[in-house]
């Protein structure tokens, strides 16, 4: 352990190895998120290039979602068990792949399940790139690591609505997935040659049974959704769904919380006041950003009668927003006052509290 962290922050040629871990770790995360805001912005031309219903093609934003959302956890447990460098590099080779097979795809049921494999590739990529960049550097220059690595979650979304917008206006939709090929190999590649091998030495039980019944649970919430359009929200159908996610994510709350020594997320976390008014923000914060980029490239481009690229400039104050957000959390972090880790996202604070 002491060898893998002195190998971390040693000095090669040119510039340390620690500032060569981040910036391959931001090839990384540009491309996962630039893929994610490309996608919005052509959901429209996806729409009418395969004739799908708006209920149908929805799948090829919820499906990523889903697969990002359910995979995180199992990252925190795939790092721990073989080893973060590894598993980060499985993840942006299965989110390569994805991307290929969705540009390659010649039907919309199989561009939503590349669209899964995508999803299951950044899952796992994203939580343990930021593992990578507590490993490489010491506490004191973890703000200012962070505050660079923002840049690559400032500059995709700004990027990928405007890049997205102008392949679709040339009518070449297929590239938004094969730009992130190249991307993706030059950071396989990279990550291959400069990260770091770190092994935890612990042997951790698997929750299979956990895994089981979050995937039944949100997609079950998640399929009545999408259904609701068809049968509305009161229609039998929606509402059996609806039920049966919900018992299932109840008995998967209290699996987590009694059923199991090593839990895939740790609920108990949620105890803690500060760590829960963060997380409800947190979800708050991401509903609307989200939110807002699924459905404001339909209505400018179905409603308004905006072309895909105007709509992708419109989108920049969103990304601009994002920007400054990112940098307002950034300078108090990289203040030298006392503080704890920041958890990276809810999911992946509760596994990394379960693996304490």
């Amino acid at each position: 352990m002491e060898k893998t962290e002195t190998m971390a922050v040693e000095k090669t040629r040119g510039l340390e190895r620690k500032w060569k871990v981040l910036i391959t770790l931001m090839i990384g995360v540009f491309m996962i998120i630039l893929d994610s805001t490309i996608v919005n912005i052509a959901f429209p031309t996806l729409r009418s290039a395969f004739g799908a219903s708006l209920n149908d093609s929805q799948w090829v934003i919820s499906i990523y979602v889903m697969a990002l959302g359910i995979t995180t956890p199992v990252a925190g447990f795939l790092g721990d068990r073989f080893d973060i460098k590894r598993i980060y590099l499985l993840g942006l080779a299965l989110f390569t792949l994805g991307s290929l097979l969705c540009g390659i795809a010649p039907s919309l049921p199989l561009l939503i399940a590349a669209r899964a494999l995508q999803g299951i590739g950044g899952g796992i990529a994203q939580p343990l790139g930021a593992a990578q960049l507590y490993r490489a550097f010491p506490p004191k220059e973890q703000g200012t690591a962070f505050g660079i690595f923002g840049l690559s979650l400032v500059a995709a979304p700004a990027l990928g609505p405007v890049l997205g917008g102008w392949l679709v206006g040339l009518n070449l939709w297929r590239l938004i997935f094969f730009v992130n090929v190249p991307i993706g190999i030059i950071g396989v590649s990279l990550g291959t040659r400069f990260l770091v091998d770190y092994k935890t030495g612990k042997r951790h039980l698997f929750d299979p049974l956990g895994l089981i019944t979050a995937v039944i649970g949100f997609g079950s919430i998640l399929y009545a959704a999408s259904i609701a359009e068809n049968f509305g929200w009161t229609g039998a159908a929606t509402i059996v769904v609806l039920i049966l996610g919900v018992l299932v994510l109840v008995g998967h709350a209290l699996w987590e919380l009694k059923g199991t020594r090593e839990p895939l997320m740790n609920l108990r976390i949620f105890s803690d006041r500060i760590f829960l008014n963060a997380s409800l923000v947190g979800y708050v914060a991401t509903i609307a950003l989200f939110g807002a980029e699924f459905l404001m490239p339909l209505y400018l481009q179905s409603f308004r009668g905006r072309t895909a690229l105007e709509a992708g400039l419109i989108l920049l104050g969103i990304a601009g927003k994002r920007g400054s957000t990112w940098n307002a959390k950034e300078s108090s972090w990289a203040s030298p006052a006392p503080r704890p880790s920041p958890p990276l996202s809810p999911a992946v604070s509760t596994t990394r509290s379960a693996r304490a």
